[in-house]
């Protein structure tokens, strides 16, 4: 069994996926106020198309909430899961 953890990195320009201690994915961050911006989603190649980056998704959107932050969606992975599921993130989405 993996060892999953994430992370968002001492100057929070990244929410970080480790297995077991190797960063294998990523998202690019900022926060401005209570503003997060997502710039685009970085997964190992071996990782993509296995749902590692619904897990980034699933955090970043946990670590909104927990912050009370709002999401403007500038990565395309993150902005289609948005647009599809709109339920689901209305809460949090800064269209």
């Amino acid at each position: 069994m993996e060892n999953i953890k994430f992370e968002v990195s001492p100057y929070q320009d990244e929410l970080q996926m480790l297995i077991d201690g190797k960063r294998v994915g990523y998202m690019s961050i900022e926060i401005d106020g209570r503003l997060l911006i997502v710039y685009y989603t970085k997964l190992d190649k071996e990782r993509e198309g296995h749902g590692y980056a619904k897990m980034l998704l699933d955090e970043l959107v946990r670590y909104a909430e927990e912050k009370d932050l709002l999401v403007d969606p500038e990565c395309d992975f993150v902005r289609q899961q948005f647009e599809n599921h709109p339920s689901r993130y209305k809460d949090i989405w800064h269209a």
